[in-house]
């Protein structure tokens, strides 16, 4: 424990800021107190001025930031030449990436102004604003801002329920107007435009700003090959626009499951069946695909899962055309073009199309290529038995000769399989399917069966395999196939049709599910290239629980592992699983793709674990802890990440409302305890939902979907301000929702901008959360260096981080000799920079600015065309230290926590090539660890001579906030 420390009532000051006099000895990798050296907190926080320079970022002149300040933040710097915003500027020609340097490749668009405030230099924003530190770049395996520092994104995939139309409501508990395809509609997907205040707000306070933002096939051309829904893209468009505001940025995924709804999933339009010659309304009878929607009636096919449709007739079908159309089915043409080559180019065309409309967005960085790319039968091995180990067998398992034969017309026998253990699940039947003889073929016939795949036997009148190599090897050459080389050929075309209209465009590429990342080869597209695998634990998903007892290395059961060695025990075990699967994925798609960013698209928990008690209880205890399991693994890993998913309309009954998943982070029927005590209890009561706190809500949000759908001009309004008060009389309720222009009592909420007397775990916008305790995590979000590690404690709160300064600068720095010159070159005086040393240096403590440029051969004033920073950002939440005390220690350098940012701002001292920096915060209540409210002047300062390193300190100096 500390020696000295400074304890800092939370209710007198806002925000507080620690000067520390000399770097201490680099911590080594074991994180216990005992090994980790953190200098003593000597200075008082009203003698920390620190005088402007290249390394301040953020600007540390002001003592105090109150909400006031953090608002006008969020607008342009004040016009005011005096002002410390207007200086930077006056300077920012000097620091501005010339047009030939490789900063100059770049997210934001020409001539806009930063919607999170101040300027290249003087960013203002919070850590987990992405507009903050300029630019999105990339160097090798990490994010960069303009300032060259390491961004650890996280945000959330926005959502759900954007796989399903709005009209007719697509819930695939719903059946009616299904098979109308061409006449559906998106608009008011992933939300309206009314709610785009409550649910940014939302994910800014929780530090989610990264959104993975779903726009499914469907949603764009549902109408026919070229017909572009464009009222759904101006929706879109307007609710990209507003991200700025809230520090989020986003990219694109042109989502899709089992490769469309009538299939089973979700992605392309209705029509695409019609171009492969499948007849969609007979996928039922024919097994060609299980889909939930019209499987409604009494004795239909029982439960499955929505991943066994990969497997299935329809599915496999369009994906083998997509991919390979033109090598397995030259035959198959389509209003004069080769299916192949008509699929590809419709998807092209539509997503270029989609880009060209988004590229004036500054929120926009990205697209990926396409969720979940499944390979369909290309190298399949085995047309007659599946593999067990890499596909789920579940319900109705044909093998591809049975489906195609199901899908010709014949009657056959086929395997039931149901959930078991030790094996995920086993042959529990057969039964017969296609008892009618239909055929899933609009002209009747099978397309493999046209290629010569197969035959009927004519004795038997069973159906044969006549080529059991047809997919693993060109059918006129013999030369062997693999599915990565087709897949790779279209990443190509898809990177350069987007970066056509869009060329600072990241380009987000995942693997097949539960497979290494395919090898990039010489030729193939490497230009802002991301890898962005997937990762789920699938036994907790399959069977829907989780107690924290034991857990199983799926990934390593696919390749042939032992059950025993693939069993982890208890929440540390979980922990070390998950961590080894993704130390995996991590590790193959840098061996595969090259030295990339990595972002794990989709990572999450199903919430109707444990047979749905936490619907009742409101004790998302195990959850939480599953969860941390999951982003520990994460963070261990330093990966970027998007939870599956925030979903607007989840509830308790119909989850997400898309094949019985429930995976959201918010729901309209999410009771949330006060507090969650130890064990994962709840404490003192619980509080309403949602949908309990404002009973109109949920049945009004279709009502908006088809007001905007109509155009009704008066639903688009911006409702930030509450129009009405909430009447005892529900009548009454119901008139004032539904005449206030937004369909919504907002006077229930209050937001940012609204005053509020808890920040904490009770603040109005964690209403509708679940599972916050482990959600909401402090994290460093952009780093001065290269991260080592990082770890959240979730059980004492404790986080710490440690990163290194870069081996190789990202940039070349002059050495500066002389504070003199280094103030020419601010435009200061060197009289300014003393007088703000002395004052700094009259406890003791040195100023960091003018050590850093005696001592370090690194610092300096770059040429022009180069920005580097030395400020780390990390995100704090209130949700977890707004009621304690917080104890923020450094192993050198300074720093400043802005409570109403949720951030602590970092620079380092030592800027030695390599050093290392550690960065710990926990909490320390006043009332639970005896501390004394009462303020402790600072001591004079012990610590070693500046510019000297010493051997250890045996003092671990904290500053304490209150």
């Amino acid at each position: 424990m500390p020696d000295q420390s400074t304890v800092i009532p939370n209710s007198s000051t806002k925000d507080q800021t620690s000067g520390m006099s000399s770097p201490a000895t680099p911590p080594t990798e074991d994180l216990e107190d005992s090994v980790l050296n953190f200098r003593p907190h000597h200075l008082r926080p009203q003698d920390l001025k620190h005088a402007d320079s290249f390394s301040s970022v953020s600007s540390y002149e002001n003592s105090e930031v109150d909400e006031d300040e953090d608002e006008a933040d969020r607008d342009n710097s004040s016009s005011d030449p005096s002002s410390p915003s207007t200086l930077h500027q006056a300077n920012s020609k000097t620091f501005a990436p010339s047009a030939s340097s490789p900063l100059a490749k770049s997210h934001t668009r020409p001539q806009e102004q930063r919607p999170g405030g101040g300027t290249l230099l003087r960013p203002a924003g919070k850590a987990h604003d992405w507009y903050a530190g300029g630019r999105v770049t990339s160097h090798g395996r990490w994010f960069r801002d303009s300032q060259n520092r390491t961004l650890l994104m996280r945000g959330v995939n926005l959502c759900g329920n954007s796989k399903l139309p709005t009209t007719p409501n697509g819930s695939t508990h719903l059946n009616e107007g299904f098979f109308d395809h061409r006449n559906v509609c998106f608009l008011g997907r992933p939300f309206p435009r009314d709610q785009a205040d409550e649910h940014f707000s939302r994910l800014k306070r929780w530090g989610l700003t990264f959104v993975r933002l779903l726009v499914p096939w469907e949603a764009l051309e549902h109408s026919g090959p070229g017909i572009y829904d464009d009222k759904f893209i101006d929706s879109l468009i307007e609710l990209i626009g507003l991200m700025p505001k809230y520090g989020i940025k986003c990219f694109i995924d042109p989502h899709q499951d089992c490769w469309s709804r009538f299939s089973g999933g979700s992605g392309a339009p209705g029509w695409t069946f019609e171009a492969a010659g499948l007849d969609l309304r007979k996928f039922k009878t024919t097994g060609a695909a299980y889909v939930h929607n019209t499987n409604q009636d009494a004795g239909d096919s029982p439960p499955m899962v929505w991943p066994t449709n990969y497997t299935k007739l329809a599915a496999s079908t369009m994906f083998t055309l997509f991919w390979a159309g033109d090598t397995f089915a030259p035959n198959k043409m389509y209003q004069g073009e080769p299916i192949q080559q008509f699929l590809q180019n419709r998807y092209l065309e539509c997503y270029r199309h989609l880009a060209k409309r988004l590229s004036h967005l500054d929120a926009l960085v990205g697209f990926e290529v396409m969720n979940e790319p499944h390979p369909g039968y290309v190298g399949l091995k085995d047309l007659k038995r599946y593999d067990f180990n890499t596909n789920l067998f579940f319900g109705d398992s044909p093998s591809a000769l049975e489906s195609f034969a199901l899908g010709d017309g014949m009657a056959l026998p086929i395997e039931v399989w149901v959930k078991s253990w030790p094996f995920p699940t086993k042959k529990e039947r057969t039964r017969i399917i296609n008892a009618g003889n239909e055929s899933a073929w609009l002209d009747g016939e099978c397309l493999w069966k046209q290629h010569g795949v197969w035959s009927v036997n004519e004795k038997t009148g069973k159906p044969r395999l006549d080529r059991p190599d047809y997919f693993t090897t060109d059918p006129n050459t013999g030369e062997k196939l693999d599915f990565n080389r087709f897949y790779l050929d279209f990443v190509n075309r898809y990177s350069q049709a987007i970066q056509s209209v869009l060329p600072s465009a990241f380009i987000f590429v995942g693997p097949i599910p539960n497979e290494p990342a395919p090898v990039w080869a010489p030729g193939d597209h490497e230009e802002n290239i991301v890898y962005a695998p997937h990762w789920y634990d699938l036994h907790s998903i399959f069977n829907k629980s989780f107690d924290g007892r034991i857990t199983h290395d799926v990934q390593g059961l696919s390749k042939g592992q032992n059950v025993f060695s693939a069993t982890y025990f208890g929440l540390k075990g979980a922990k070390k699983n998950y961590h080894g699967q993704l130390a995996n994925v991590l590790r193959l798609g840098l061996q595969n793709v090259g030295s990339k960013p990595c972002l794990v698209g989709e990572c999450g928990i199903p919430m109707d674990i444990n047979q749905r008690a936490a619907f009742i209880s409101g004790d998302y205890g195990y959850h939480a802890k599953f969860l941390d399991a999951v982003l520990s693994a994460m963070e261990s890993n330093l990966l970027s990440f998007t939870l599956w998913n925030y979903n607007t309309t989840n509830d308790n009954t119909y989850g997400d409302h898309w094949n019985g998943e429930d995976f959201s982070i918010f729901s309209l029927d999410s009771p949330q305890p006060s507090r969650i005590g130890e064990g994962g209890f709840p404490v003192g009561g619980v509080k309403p939902s949602l949908r309990q706190e404002a009973p109109n809500f949920a049945k009004e949000v279709m009502k908006r979907a088809a007001a905007q759908q109509t155009g009704g001009d008066s639903i688009l309004k911006d409702d930030s301000a509450s129009d009405a008060t909430r009447g005892d009389n529900d009548d009454e309720e119901a008139a004032t929702i539904m005449n206030d222009g937004s369909l919504f009592d907002r006077s229930y909420f209050c937001f940012d901008h609204e005053s509020t007397h808890d920040d904490g775990p009770d603040h109005i916008e964690h209403i509708g959360g679940r599972a916050l305790d482990a959600v909401v995590r402090p994290y460093a979000a952009k780093v001065a260096g290269e991260p080592l590690s990082s770890n959240f404690d979730f059980n004492t709160l404790q986080y710490t981080f440690r990163y290194c300064n870069y081996i190789e600068t990202p940039v070349p720095l002059v050495h500066v000799s002389n504070p003199e010159q280094s103030s020419r070159s601010f435009g200061g005086s060197s009289d300014s920079l003393g007088s703000s040393s002395s004052e700094n240096n009259k406890d003791g403590g040195s100023s960091p600015t003018t050590s850093l440029e005696q001592s370090s051969n690194l610092f300096g004033h770059p040429p022009e065309g180069t920005v580097l920073a030395f400020e780390t950002e990390v995100f704090i939440p209130s949700y977890h230290y707004d009621d304690t005390g917080l104890e923020i220690l450094v192993s050198d350098g300074d720093w400043r926590f802005v409570k109403e940012r949720q951030t602590l701002y970092y620079r380092h001292k030592d800027m030695e090539p390599g050093a290392v920096h550690t960065i710990r915060i926990k909490p320390r209540s006043m009332l639970a660890g005896g501390v004394s409210s009462k303020a402790i002047e600072g001591s004079q300062s012990t610590g070693p001579v500046p510019g000297n390193k010493p051997e250890s300190d045996s003092n671990c100096g904290s500053c304490s906030i209150m």
